[in-house]
């Protein structure tokens, strides 16, 4: 094997067929179904005016109020850094409480405003909306193995996320 073949091992193949290899990729296909995703959500959540890390924060804050940064990040399985940072964007958008917690000064506590609740439930309503513009395209069969897929896919892979974001399952769990 020659220095070139170890350095190009795609250089044996015709262009088309090295762009076929590169389109095909996993990471390509994962990439692409993220600014599906982007479009979809931009569409469903349309005049919002979110992101979909807000959302997550606005959602799980409103399933699970007065967590602290940490519990939130956690329940949403986002970074905690990212986490804060947005937390501090929907608080100056009047969206977010942040206030230290009572039981540990250091914990600081977030609660949704009443603006931030009726945020919320109208993101709820379009979530369905979501689902379809994401879904429609795939027949029962395709969906429930599409999803089934991801699932599986972001269990097993959970251990390939940035250390910040910690494995957790929900704050029911024991």
């Amino acid at each position: 094997m020659n220095d070139l073949t170890v350095l190009n091992p795609l250089g044996i193949l015709d262009s088309g067929e090295r762009q076929k290899v590169l389109t095909q990729h996993p990471a390509h296909l994962i990439r692409r179904t993220y600014q599906i995703f982007l479009y979809c959500f931009d569409e469903a959540m349309a005049g919002l005016n979110l992101s979909p890390m807000m959302w997550i924060m606005i959602a799980t804050a409103r399933n699970y109020p007065g967590l602290s940064v940490t519990e939130l990040a956690r329940s949403a399985v986002v970074d905690k850094a990212s986490c804060g940072r947005t937390a501090t964007m929907l608080e100056k958008r009047g969206l977010l409480l942040i206030r230290k917690s009572d039981t540990d000064g250091r914990q600081k506590v977030l609660e949704l405003t009443p603006a931030g609740v009726a945020l919320a439930i109208k993101g709820e309503g379009r979530v369905e909306r979501l689902r379809s513009l994401l879904l429609d395209q795939l027949d029962k069969d395709e969906k429930d193995r599409f999803v089934g897929q991801l699932a599986s896919y972001v269990q097993k892979s959970g251990k390939f996320t940035r250390s910040s974001i910690p494995e957790f399952p929900g704050p029911d769990s024991d």
